[in-house]
């Protein structure tokens, strides 16, 4: 019951990113989540060119499709991801905005819930795992994401925001990297919007 409370308190925060080359070709499918008037997401979208080595054009534009309606629209870069990708977030903005998630303390061991799109699918997935690793720089989940989760929430039971997801590290044991919710806090502020509460 626990787990359907976390997913209805924050799938509608979920958004589908398309990325899109110059030439108008689709890169990649990621997510991202609504805070405020932005689109949150991992960084690394923008540029992604597929799986090494680049396989196409670099994704340079993005579209948002929102799992309430489906509503599909043209997204802004307002804050583009840092050099380096560090931290791997990036600010996009289309027409909707959202209540934001209430953030919390990362605690080692603690359940945590990703959430994300995979493929074709038009609903975000998620996935129940736990708080591995909080050390600076290396801060991780043990859960199952799939391609396209890249940007998607991480959240506690009670749908606070812990990170965003970054992307797998390594390939024995399914770990999964996560900005931390103090680093987006940081990032929302100097891009000039609210933090996180």
């Amino acid at each position: 019951m626990l787990d359907q409370a976390v997913y209805a308190k924050v799938s509608p925060l979920v958004v589908k990113l398309l990325g899109f080359s110059q030439e108008g070709s689709l890169v990649g499918q990621f997510s991202g989540f609504m805070h405020g008037e932005v689109i949150v997401a991992a960084g690394h979208i923008q540029g992604f060119c597929g799986k090494p080595p680049c396989s196409t054009s670099p994704a340079v534009a993005f579209k948002a499709r929102y799992p309430t309606d489906g509503f599909e629209e043209d997204l802004e870069i307002v804050a583009p991801s840092p050099p380096g990708n560090v931290p791997d977030l990036i600010l996009l903005k289309g027409s909707r905005s959202a209540t934001s998630l209430g953030s919390t303390d990362l605690e080692i061991m603690a359940s945590v819930y990703a959430l994300g799109y995979t493929g074709t699918e038009n609903k975000p997935s998620c996935s129940k795992g736990s708080l591995s690793s909080t050390m600076p720089g290396a801060v991780a989940i043990t859960a199952h994401a799939d391609d396209g989760f890249s940007g998607g929430p991480v959240v506690d039971k009670h749908g606070r925001l812990l990170g965003v997801v970054k992307g797998a590290l390594g390939t024995t044991i399914m770990r999964i990297g996560i900005t931390p919710n103090y680093d987006l806090h940081t990032y929302l502020l100097q891009a000039g919007y609210p933090g996180l509460i």
